[in-house]
């Protein structure tokens, strides 16, 4: 069996109808994972032929695209790699991906892809991608204690922003549809130094009107509104970091030992110059 170039193979498909046509089908659009849990993402995929590979890769929102995994499918057992893992089963041609041990930076885009080695070999190369399945890991946040931050400008009391921190991962944080308040995405702050985690988001308006009294009230969790930030407040809960201070200790040592020592050497060198 010859392989055509990609432009011949274009030409021909699009003549003879797409029944020659590779295709990679991701029924899944979206999924929601919660941290340390498991996951398997769909695909399934048509081609014709026993000689071909299977590959998964992950997109995560900084845009680059990482290999994950390959199956060749003349070899029947299933490849792992880590915490990754796949479903291979040629007959149904279904090519799953399973995660195990669910972690925040699992959350990105996932694309099942398929070639043709026989392609490669004749001087084309064709590969087929999936639409994308999205992932979502949720965040465990122990014994969560919602509250809402609203910080002001020192420079202008007009100028506001809503602070959203310690939420469960199930809130709903979403920009509602029509408003003039602008929301960012729910993100995690990962504090591994205290081992916990806190869900925050923020809102923000031109407004001068802007309050933070009702907006996160759709979320349906009880918390206190329209709370200042007390610098003072925060300055008095602050706790370093005991090596950093350690190791800043360390510097500022060596510093004044090596002044010393310069100072030694220039004070030498004076009474050899005066005697």
């Amino acid at each position: 069996m010859t392989c055509p170039s990609l432009l011949w193979a274009l030409l021909v498909s699009t003549y003879l109808g797409s029944s020659m046509a590779q295709t990679v089908t991701q029924s899944q659009q979206q999924l929601s994972v919660q941290e340390a849990q498991s996951v398997t993402l769909s695909c399934t995929y048509d081609i014709s032929g026993s000689n071909y590979y299977l590959f998964w890769y992950k997109q995560p929102p900084s845009g680059e695209m990482i290999f994950i995994i390959r199956q060749e499918a003349f070899i029947q057992k299933n490849a792992t790699e880590n915490r990754f893992s796949v479903n291979f089963q040629p007959a149904a041609k279904s090519f799953s991906l399973r995660i195990s041990d669910s972690q925040l930076g699992d959350a990105a885009m996932y694309f099942c892809a398929l070639n043709d080695p026989q392609c490669v070999h004749s001087g084309g190369f064709k590969v087929v991608f999936g639409t994308g399945t999205r992932l979502f890991v949720e965040a465990i946040i122990q014994d969560p204690d919602p509250a809402v931050y609203q910080l002001q400008s020192p420079k202008s009391s007009n100028m506001s922003v809503c602070l959203f921190t310690d939420f469960n991962s199930q809130a709903n944080v979403s920009q509602a549809a029509g408003s003039s308040v602008f929301r960012s995405g729910q993100t995690v702050l990962d504090m591994r130094t205290m081992d916990s985690k806190s869900n925050g988001a923020l809102a923000w308006s031109d407004n001068v009107d802007f309050a933070c009294n009702n907006i996160f009230e759709e979320t349906d969790v009880s918390f206190n509104s329209g709370l200042p930030c007390d610098a003072k407040l925060v300055e008095k809960s602050f706790e370093t970091d005991m090596n950093l201070n350690f190791q800043n200790l360390k510097v500022v040592g060596l510093r004044i030992l090596l002044l010393k020592v310069a100072g030694f050497n220039l004070l030498m060198t004076l009474r050899l110059w005066s005697s």
